[in-house]
């Protein structure tokens, strides 16, 4: 038995499904199959009920998750630790966050950084496909994501940290660069999107605009990524709706076109979330930093 093994099998368990398990992993699902094959012949147990449609937790699974997650935690704050003497740091702060979040985050985290400069920050990108807060989930100390993302749970805390606006974005030079296009304009264009499974706030909210428009969009085509999506439109596959911010990061002016829109609606709340008992230090100092903008 490894720690391998254990991710694999933690991953399954909140999935439910060898290949999105594989996916997040970053391996093939003939891997994934074949370590909780190996784990489940050194249990002599079967962990999982499996068919072609479906994947279910047998009992002895569902007990045996509760110690697999706490062996993962417990090397998982070994690594922090060791990390931590081998740098010096006199504490270590870790977090979560989205594309969308970090020109945002950034600034939080130079002021805390100038206030304590002796504190490791591990920061780690997400999909917002990724359920990351999960109960017994201790891996971050504080989550920046969409609102809508946030589990309701009484063990959180959350603080709204700014709304994300959205923007159509077009081929540069594009006819409708420069107006705001009615429902008739958009009804004629060709939309590259967010896939929903990548992103589903995300397209929710668009897809909850073009319904205030009344509009029946020709999607044509759906990537997992947000710089697919720009470069589709870049080369005149079609236009997008995106957040203000993905457009910010990759500094897109020279290729794309961008067009604000009004609609109050048109935004994604974005927030932090970090948990009641804030058992690190350094969290505690960050979420002082944090509140006082």
């Amino acid at each position: 038995m490894n720690l391998t093994q254990l991710k694999s099998f933690v991953t399954v368990c909140k999935t439910l499904n060898f290949t999105n398990a594989a996916k997040q992993i970053g391996v093939p699902q003939s891997t994934i199959s074949r370590q909780i094959n190996d784990l489940e012949e050194k249990l002599e147990v079967r962990l999982f009920y499996r068919t072609k449609r479906d994947v279910q937790l047998t009992k002895e699974g569902q007990t045996f998750l509760t110690y697999a997650q706490e062996i993962l935690d417990a090397a998982q704050n070994g690594i922090n630790a060791v990390k931590q003497l081998s740098c010096g740091a006199k504490g270590r702060l870790s977090i979560a966050t989205i594309e969308t979040d970090h020109w945002v985050l950034g600034r939080y985290l130079k002021r805390f950084s100038e206030q304590y400069p002796d504190i490791a920050i591990d920061v780690t990108y997400i999909s917002p496909a990724e359920a990351l807060m999960e109960d017994g989930s201790d891996k971050y100390d504080f989550h920046f994501m969409y609102q809508d993302m946030i589990p309701e749970n009484e063990e959180l805390e959350t603080f709204v940290t700014h709304e994300d606006p959205l923007c159509l974005v077009l081929t540069k030079g594009h006819p409708l660069a420069g107006r705001t296009p009615s429902a008739e304009d958009l009804q004629n264009e060709k939309f590259i999107m967010i896939s929903e499974e990548e992103n589903p706030t995300l397209y929710m909210h668009a897809m909850n605009y073009f319904k205030t428009l009344r509009l029946f969009p020709n999607i044509v085509n759906r990537a997992n990524d947000a710089k697919a999506v720009m470069l589709s439109v870049a080369t005149g596959q079609g236009i997008s709706i995106l957040p203000e911010s993905f457009v910010k990061t990759f500094n897109t002016r020279d290729i794309l076109d961008v067009i604000h829109i009004t609609d109050e609606t048109a935004s994604i709340i974005c927030a932090a979330a970090w948990k009641k008992s804030l058992l690190n230090p350094a969290a505690a100092l960050f979420l002082e930093t944090l509140k006082n903008k």
